[in-house]
């Protein structure tokens, strides 16, 4: 059986639509009658105990891999059935978890249905079923059934309590049916966490655990009782949030799923690849806690594992089914969970029984000796003496405890007896004293008496229940665990003689005081037997009397009837001879001699029943003296008892003394035996120092020599390792070069897998849609593009395929070889992060560099840009100039409109010019200079503002944004220029139409006309040629390249989204084997 404690069943689902919709291929090939999986295009295959194909019912599933472990439940194995895998694989759907209560899909209905079929064929055992429902949410154990109680008191402990997990304060439901079952199935179903992910809607965001407890014992024999429990685990799968699209807290979830998957796996791991001899981290996670019995403990398990077919999902399918045959491995310890006290006695026998056989089986070759016939001899005597001391002494032990419960319960009913008599006697005496007593006197009285009845009726219920009690108690001839009958163990192997005669002659003291005891303590038992039995004769000779007493009043009540009625004669004799005196007439008379016959009848019949009652009344006065009798033998049998009790006391206490002494005695014994013991292992240790000593000293020269020898190979050794330490530290950076290209490429290879998965399911839509589009007109070209979009698609399919296929082989090769083992020393560890260090910091100044030249680059392409644009809005102003000299003045009217229209073209150039810039821009104003005089170029020629161009600050997002004094000016100022153009102020320009400033400063400000108008300050400015900026000394600079410094005279632009993708493919270039290990 234990080659089958750990079986593992995969169950492959179909396509889901939104895999079919991106056109996902089938990656997996099943052959099922090898029980094999093969993944298509690649030379891997998997054997498990059962697969199962996309197309596999429920019904198919659970007879061929569930079934079958039923019965195990009832041989009292633990089972354990858990589904893994990735979300939404099917696992919930496979146990049957969110069952509604509709039909019957899971495995879970399935089971317990089955469950409660065998519990009602099997007749001859009584069972006893509870379940419970847990689920494990973000690492905290919550219980599903708890369901009046909040969420936050639900929550319960993990204990490990004899090396077994015990889930402390846990809801256990007591169900009779299989109804019962799936009703609280239902109800925890109801309480668990669930919510939508991209890859599943109704995606479990825990761990669930529903336990079926079963308790089953044999009405014939209660010795043969077993327990088993049934855990029916769905887990929560293991999930990418790039897939999965998890944010928040869904993404929290997924961190903590993920993590106990983890643990979980390295569990599966250690066990499936070391077969448990090591250390398994069972105290990462609590899942892995709560699974410590099924995997690798006490328990058959079933691994249900779940995977999807799509080739998107290759990476995690290959995973579940590596863990899956890791899990095959696992060998797992089920025991038979009994009884402690039944099992051992079960051993106990079995053992017998071995030992019988071998006797038998050796009785026949060979002889015993005599030695040992004699010491087999002893032992049954001594055998049978201990087994009469056990069952005496737990005979004593249970009348002792039968007779304490008889007395409290005697007790307990006496004083109850006695507080209600005198209560109602009190009500009677009250009562009685009047002579005249009314109706509602009588009444009560009368309730009085009932009262009375009722406790006399339930006194003798509490007697007969006494003596029941004292007469029914069981008197066991066996004990089925043996008590010490001493304090201590007096066996030692290094007694002397002497101790050993003691030690045996304490035994046989403590036995036959062991009998003395228990033969007193059959004799008081019997005493109670007798005085149970005469205080019962004594009961029923009370309750005769009470009835002679009620007898006595019925002699009287006759005896008054009786004189009547012979009063009722005379008289009639008397009438009868007046009326024959008189000659009455004889119809008379003959009536009066009839009733005369009857009277006298009745005086017969109650004269007969007077003398029966004397006859009563004598019989009551013997059983009275009987009473007296039997009341001077309980007495007597009391003090008996009483004796016997104290005898037995002093006799313990007397024991007790004696066998202080005789311990005491032993116990000296043993010390000396034990300074004799000491002192010669101290002889011993000194004669073996001695010895060492002098071999020591023999063995000094060649010690000596030896030393020498290996310090000469040590220093040869050094001198090597120094030699070849170049080389070492050269292979090291050429292992690590190589890891990084490796990895590198890795990466790469995910990147386009992905790229190509999302290119593909493009084409699958496309394609979608040109078939629906063909169906309504089916044109050639339509169909020449169905088959063109299908020969990508399939293009699309085969690099898949080998992208997958090189990054398996990929992490194969790196997961067998480990090339970072090699890296043993910390001399080896210093060299690769020296290593690492080094190439970090040159790709970091290579990328500098990068960024810097680019910075220039881009500073050159603005001043380029911004003196191509000054020309040729120069050229436009001056081609306007002459356009407008050479128009008559008389058609400047008729051509106002068509300014009209220019001006507004121009305006709508101007803003999608500006707009098209404001895109490209960052929200940082500091760095946005360049730009703003880009749109104050343009802004100059047409003479009108637009304040698009203009950017905000944005406060929320620039954490080094700071409010300054200028703030406010620089608004104000803004907005001034934005009235000014509204209303259309010229700018100021010279008489001859020349643009000319009057500034005192440096013309650094945009007060400056000609900085603001995009010029350079010439001959006709007013500014101070010393110390102007804004002028072109050498006629090589363009005065926009020194407008867009600032006092530092850097230049800073703001970068637009193409140089951020030139930033990004600088960035990934950076990371390349070449540049980052080039020495």
């Amino acid at each position: 059986m234990s080659e089958d404690t750990v079986r593992v069943a995969v169950r492959i689902r179909p396509l889901v639509s939104t895999e079919i919709e991106q056109d996902c291929q089938n990656s997996i090939n099943v052959i099922p009658e090898n029980n094999q999986l093969h993944i298509i295009g690649r030379d891997k295959s998997f054997t498990f105990n059962h697969v199962f194909k996309t197309d596999t019912s429920h019904e198919e599933f659970y007879n061929a891999a569930v079934k079958n472990m039923i019965p195990n439940i009832f041989k009292g194995y633990n089972v354990t059935i858990l589904a893994y895998g990735q979300t939404g694989s099917g696992k919930t759907y496979t146990m049957g978890t969110n069952y509604s209560g509709e039909e019957i899909t899971g495995v879970i209905p399935r089971a317990l249905h089955d469950v409660f079929t065998t519990i009602n064929e099997k007749n001859d055992w009584t069972f006893k079923v509870s379940v419970s429902f847990m689920e494990l949410y973000k690492e905290q154990l919550y219980d599903l059934l708890a369901s009046d109680k909040q969420r936050k008191d639900c929550i319960v402990d993990i204990r490990e309590e004899n090396k077994e997990i015990k889930i402390m304060g846990i809801t256990e439901k007591e169900v009779k049916t299989a109804d019962e079952a799936l009703d609280m199935l239902l109800k925890g179903s109801q309480g668990r966490a669930t919510g939508a992910t991209a890859m599943n809607n109704q995606s479990s965001r825990s761990h669930a655990i529903f336990t079926v407890s079963i308790h089953q014992q044999k009405n014939d024999d209660p010795s043969c009782a077993t327990s088993a429990k049934f855990h029916l685990v769905d887990l929560a799968g293991s999930e990418r949030s790039k897939k999965t699209g998890a944010t928040g807290e869904r993404f929290k979830e997924g961190v903590n799923i993920n993590r106990g998957l983890l643990a979980l796996g390295n569990v599966i791991s250690q066990l499936g690849e070391n077969g448990g001899n090591n250390f398994i981290p069972y105290r990462d996670s609590k899942l892995t806690r709560l699974l410590q019995d099924s995997l690798g403990g006490n328990s058959m398990t079933l691994m249900i594992a779940c995977v999807s077919p799509a080739d998107y999902n290759l990476d995690e399918t290959l995973s579940t089914l590596r863990y899956a045959d890791r899990a095959k491995k696992i060998k797992n310890r089920p025991i038979v969970n009994q009884d402690p006290k039944t099992a051992e006695i079960n051993r106990l026998q079995a053992m017998v029984k071995e030992l019988k056989m071998a006797l038998l089986g050796q009785g026949t070759v060979f002889s015993c000796p005599p030695e040992h016939t004699e010491l087999a001899e002893k032992n049954r005597e001594l055998q049978k003496k201990l087994r009469q001391l056990m069952e005496k002494f737990n005979t004593s032990l249970i009348n002792t405890m039968c007779m304490n419960e008889r007395g409290e319960l005697a007790e307990n009913a006496k004083e109850q007896l006695c507080i209600g008599l005198s209560k109602i006697l009190e009500e009677f005496s009250m009562f009685l004293k009047n002579d005249n007593i009314p109706d509602d006197h009588r009444n009560t009285l009368e309730n009085i008496y009932h009262k009375l009845s009722e406790l006399l009726v339930h006194q003798k219920k509490i007697d007969a229940e006494i003596i029941n009690h004292l007469s029914c108690a069981p008197i066991p001839s066996f004990l089925e665990k043996s008590q010490n009958l001493s304090s201590s163990d007096l066996t030692d192997d290094d007694l002397d003689n002497h101790s050993e005669i003691l030690t045996i002659d304490l035994d046989e003291e403590h036995a036959v005081h062991t009998l003395r005891q228990a033969e007193r303590e059959s004799e008081v038992h019997s005493i109670n037997r007798a005085l149970a039995l005469k205080e019962e004769l004594v009961l029923q000779l009370l309750n005769n009397a009470s009835e002679f007493s009620e007898q006595t009043k019925e002699i009287q009540e006759m005896e008054n009837e009786i004189k009547k009625l012979q009063m009722e004669k005379e008289q009639l004799i008397k009438t009868i001879e007046t009326v024959h005196a008189n000659n009455a007439s004889a119809k008379l008379a003959e009536t009066r001699r009839k009733k005369l016959m009857e009277l006298e009848k009745k005086i017969t019949d109650l004269t007969k029943k007077c003398v029966e009652q004397s006859r009563i009344i004598k019989s009551k006065e013997k059983s009275d003296s009987q009473v007296k009798n039997l009341a001077s033998e309980i007495q007597s049998l009391k003090q008996t008892r009483v004796k016997l009790v104290r005898e037995m006391r002093k006799e313990a206490e007397k024991f007790s003394q004696y066998k202080m002494k005789r311990e005491r005695e032993i116990h000296k014994l043993k010390d000396q035996d034990r300074k004799r013991q000491n002192q010669i292992v101290r002889m011993q240790t000194q004669h073996n120092k001695q010895q060492i000593v002098s071999k020591r000293k023999m063995e000094e020269a060649c010690a000596i020599i030896k030393r020498l020898k290996e310090t000469m190979e040590k220093q040869r050794q050094t001198q090597m390792r120094r030699d070849k330490s170049k080389t070492s530290k050269e292979e090291i950076k050429t292992l690590v070069s190589q890891e990084i290209a490796v990895m590198i490429n890795t990466t790469d290879a995910k990147y386009s897998l992905e790229k190509l998965k999302k290119d593909r399911a493009v084409l699958s839509q496309n394609l979608s849609e040109l078939e629906q589009l063909y169906k309504n007109n089916s044109s050639k070209q339509i169909k020449d593009q169905i088959k063109d979009l299908g020969d990508y698609i399939e293009l699309r399919n085969v690099q898949i395929s080998e992208l997958q296929q090189k990054i398996i082989e990929a992490d194969e090769e790196n997961r067998k070889n480990a090339p970072w083992k090699s890296i043993q020393t910390l001399g080896d560890a210093r060299i690769v992060i020296e290593t690492l260090t080094e190439g970090f910091i040159e790709c970091e100044n290579k990328f500098n560099m990068k960024c810097h030249e680019y910075d220039e680059l881009m500073e050159k392409y603005d001043e380029t840009l911004m003196t191509l644009r000054k020309n040729e809005l120069k050229e436009k102003a001056k081609q306007q100039r002459e356009n407008n000299s050479k128009i008559p003045e008389i058609t400047i009217v008729d051509t106002d409109d068509v300014k009209d229209s220019e001006i507004e073209r121009l305006k709508r150039e101007l803003e999608e010019a500006n707009l098209r810039l404001a895109m490209q821009q960052p929200k940082k104003a500091k760095n946005s200079r360049v730009t703003q005089l880009l749109a104050d170029e343009e802004l100059a020629p047409s003479e009108f503002s637009d304040d698009s161009f203009m950017m905000e600050d944005d406060i929320d997002k620039d954490p080094d944004w700071k409010k300054t004094p200028l703030l406010k000016r620089s608004r104000t100022r803004f907005s001034k220029q934005i009235n000014t153009s509204n209303n259309k102020v010229p700018t100021k320009r010279s008489s001859d139409g020349d643009i000319k400033c009057a500034c005192r400063t440096k013309c650094t400000s945009g007060v400056c006309s000609c900085r603001k108008n995009g010029e350079i300050c010439g001959d006709n400015c007013g500014c101070n040629p010393q110390i102007c900026v804004n002028r072109d000394k050498n006629d090589t600079t363009s005065p926009y390249f020194l407008a867009g410094q600032d006092d530092n005279n850097s230049s800073k632009r703001p970068r637009t989204s193409s140089e951020d993708s030139r930033y990004e493919n600088i960035s990934n270039n950076k990371h390349s084997p070449e540049n980052f290990m080039n020495n």
